[in-house]
């Protein structure tokens, strides 16, 4: 044993001398090599945080999203009586909960504030598979509308606002103006399935009990989640959710044109849906960088190996034995291995830190990314891969010594065999070809972000700023106090400096979606099963201007359209053009609520202008039928009016809207110290949130890319600079028999584009196979977009020119006497 520490220790010692006698070589495979365990680790940690860490519910692979779908609506919430159905009328579920999300006030102990909220069944944490950290779930006689008295909390809001405090179970907090008695607090990881959907306005951080009401079928106003029986697949329970809507619809609770349907989606799928094909990307993309800089490395060691002939070839002459040499060269590699492993991990640690410190609404769970013990474990693993990888063929080529071939070429420096050759330019073209694959799939996400980015919008998000406000409805129980607040509190933020045009919209545009409602349209029948539908907008007036929308047609809600006057409304050019065919809209008229017009008691709506069509659910998203009504009318019409609002504030131009914050915030609390503001950020920032998912994959590919063609770029001068060395002799007698500067940079320039043309010829064959994974994830181009795949390889080769002139320009400078002489 002691002997065996003893030649290890000494192999150890001969392994750290010799990295340290070639600086050059070492620097290069430590970096390439860091790069590659570094980036590695860094999106591993991503994967690990986000798609590796179960839900926080009881065997989650059991739960199932439910939702609704009919003739041109793909996906869509459930009803009251729908989630009682599923509950009662199928055998693959043990249970079926739901649940509504919003938004709420919380007042009473510290400064009001505004947070994400849910009512929730009181079934609905047992069909998750949650338990509250403290305190209990919801009775049924808590459900009942007219017992509104329990809430649970977050562990978060429980430590932020009441300090942890152990006794908070059975204390009151005030919820939207009504005193609650608190009977539970969450875990920190518990988060309802659709908290983890990007478009969340904030993940809910209190839950109030819901009773479902089973005369409600056509307000498909709810989320709903199934928990299925042990042993019961997804496609069973799906199956009996398609058997029974097709029973309720020959039961004739719905039109059999409207070709209802229900189905239920894994909650996992639920929850990352939406970032697991960009975050998979990532992962490839890494793992071609990883596979880079092994070829890399191990080009470099194989050049090393070359150099070391003579060396391998006196040893074996002395009576080493070839596994002894073998050994030696894997010391070297495993210290080599060790000192990236060490700098990757520290640079995988500052690109965590980097990534946290960006805006990451667009991935779930970001607050899990970190480098855990499996983040360590799996680059401790990675580096063992990477290197039996690189290392090994290099070692057991290099130990196979003929001794006097090896002792000649060593003492003559000549060209190396060409086996060796084949192989080093075999990896150059390797890593070339990965190269030009991850470039070409950059470019595509680059390509794609631009598209999105020269969207119209609809509006104008400059100089804009946005706010959340609800007033509490204990209080403001009326129409007339909810439109007095909104109104007087318009005047003074008017009135403040800077301000160019303010007011307040129900559902701010690309932050929230937005929901749909029925409508009676004069002069439009609609197909049968179809009805007519269009999504609803409340607003002041001034606030399209507020928001840089573009009136085409018509006027925009004026101070003088009030409660009592004509009623009106604005509607957006999809509306117009389904609705009311070729004619002019204006003038014309519809009522809220489906159903024919002679039994519809809502009062005629005069469409008194056509606004241009906006984005609002999703820069990508389909632009449906929208109408307007004005605030202060719209309790004329549904007999309620939102107490939720968004303010929206346009600042004249050079100044900043976030400058504003303060002030406003300060008319709020004159008016009314209990109702809080939130969600305070530009149009621009909300804009950006929404392609927040296409634009970090795209950095990310970007910066992956880059890396990928500087560690071919190495490969590619490492190549080229050996060869040079080696062939001093051959470039010696060239000049001496009067090769010009030019032929001499042609003859070693040449090679390096030739071996770069081959990978990259190779690289879009690889590139065109596997591009066609990101099709869900570009916008208005292809994965065979032709410019892109003549792009990349052009690129690539433009930097592998410039890497193989540097050797050629080298070879130029080489004295034939003196490698004559030598030789």
């Amino acid at each position: 044993m002691a002997l065996v520490s003893e030649t290890l220790l000494q192999d150890l010692r001969i392994g750290v001398r010799g990295l340290l006698k070639r600086p050059g070589f070492t620097l290069a495979a430590l970096l390439t090599l860091a790069l590659g365990i570094g980036a590695n680790a860094a999106v591993f940690s991503v994967v690990n945080g986000v798609l590796l860490t179960p839900l926080p519910y009881r065997d989650p692979e059991s739960v199932l999203v439910i939702w609704s779908k009919w003739r041109n609506f793909d996906k869509t919430w459930v009803s009251d009586a729908e989630i009682l159905d599923y509950k009662n009328r199928t055998q693959a579920f043990q249970d079926v909960g739901a649940w509504g999300v919003g938004q709420a006030n919380i007042t009473g102990e510290g400064d009001p504030i505004r947070i994400g909220a849910a009512v929730i069944t009181p079934n609905l944490l047992a069909v998750l598979g949650a338990d509250p950290l403290i305190g209990r779930p919801f009775t049924q006689v808590e459900a009942e509308p007219d017992n509104p008295t329990a809430v649970i909390l977050s562990e978060g809001l429980w430590r932020q606002r009441y300090g942890g405090r152990p006794d908070i179970i059975g204390r009151t907090v005030n919820v939207d103006g009504a005193a609650r008695e608190i009977v539970g607090v969450m875990p920190a990881a518990f988060q309802l399935p659709t908290d983890y959907v990007q478009d969340a306005e904030e993940p809910t951080r209190v839950w109030l009990p819901l009773k479902l009401n089973p005369a409600i079928r056509g307000s498909h106003s709810y989320h709903a989640a199934g928990r299925l029986k042990p042993g019961v697949p997804a496609g069973v329970a799906n199956a009996e959710l398609l058997a029974l809507t097709s029973t309720l619809t020959q039961e004739g609770l719905y039109p059999v044109a409207m070709e209802f349907q229900a189905f239920g989606v894994p909650a996992t799928d639920e929850a990352y849906g939406t970032v697991r094909n960009p975050i998979f990307l990532l992962v490839g993309a890494v793992g071609c960088l990883m596979l880079i800089a092994c070829a890399n490395v191990a080009n470099l060691l194989l050049v090393r190996a070359d150099s070391r002939t003579r060396e391998m070839a006196v040893r074996s002459a002395l009576g080493a034995r070839r596994s002894r040499l073998v050994r030696q060269m894997l010391t070297e590699s495993t210290t080599l291995a060790v000192a990236a492993a060490t700098i990757g991990i520290a640079l995988a640690w500052v690109s965590v830190k980097l990534l946290l410190s960006i805006d990451l609404t667009a991935i779930p769970r970001s607050a899990n990314i970190a480098l855990d013990l499996r983040v360590l474990g799996f680059s401790l693993a990675l580096t063992a891969a990477t290197l039996v990888l690189f290392s090994l063929p290099p070692a057991l080529r290099a130990s196979k010594v003929d001794l006097n071939e090896g002792i000649k070429e060593g003492a003559m420096t000549t060209t190396a065999s060409g086996g060796r050759q084949r192989m080093r330019g075999l990896l150059v073209a390797a890593e070339t070809a990965l190269a030009v694959a991850l470039l070409s799939g950059a470019l595509l996400m680059m390509r794609s972000i631009w598209n999105l980015q020269q969207i119209d919008l609809g509006l104008n998000p400059e100089n804009t700023l946005t706010m959340s406000l609800a007033v509490p409805r204990a209080k403001y129980d009326t129409p007339a106090r909810i439109i007095g607040f909104y109104d007087r509190l318009l005047d003074r933020v008017r009135a403040l400096p800077g301000v160019q045009a303010a007011g307040f919209v129900r559902v701010l545009p690309l932050a929230a979606s937005i929901g749909d409602s029925g409508l009676s349209v004069e002069g439009y029948q609609p197909s049968a099963g179809t009805g007519t539908p269009g999504d609803w907008q409340v607003v002041t007036d001034g606030a399209l201007a507020a928001l840089g929308e573009r009136v085409v047609r018509g006027r925009e809600f004026l101070p003088s359209d009030t409660t009592g006057s004509q009623q009106v409304g604005l509607i957006n050019e999809a509306m117009a053009r389904k609705y009311f065919g070729g004619r002019d809209a204006l003038g014309e008229r519809f009522k809220q609520r489906g159903g024919s017009p002679a039994t519809n008691p809502n009062p005629w709506i005069t469409v008194v202008g056509v606004v241009a069509d906006v984005r609002h659910n999703g820069i990508t998203g389909v632009v449906k039928p929208k109408f307007y009504r004005p605030l202060s009318q719209f309790h004329e019409s549904r007999r309620t009016t939102p107490v939720n609002m968004t303010l929206v504030v346009r600042t004249r131009a050079g100044q900043s809207p976030l400058a504003l914050t303060g002030p406003i915030r300060a008319e709020v609390r004159r008016m009314d110290t209990n109702v809080p503001v939130a969600a305070v950020r530009t149009m621009e920032e909300v804009v950006a949130s929404s392609i927040a998912t296409p634009r970090l994959t795209g950095w990310l590919l970007g910066v992956f890319a880059g890396l990928a063609v500087l560690l071919a770029a190495i490969g590619i001068y490492s190549v080229l600079s050996y060869v040079v060395s080696q062939r001093r002799r051959e470039i010696g007698i060239r000049v001496a028999m009067g090769a010009t500067t030019g032929q001499v940079v042609g003859l070693i320039w040449r090679g390096g584009v030739t071996l770069t043309a081959a990978g990259a010829v190779a690289g879009m064959v690889v590139a065109a196979l596997t591009t066609r994974a990101m099709t869900s994830l570009l916008h208005e181009v292809k994965p065979l977009d032709p410019a892109t795949f003549i792009a990349a390889p052009l690129l690539l080769m433009v930097v592998a020119s410039i890497a193989s002139l540097i050797p050629a320009i080298r070879a130029t400078r080489v004295d034939a006497v003196r490698a004559l002489r030598a030789e």
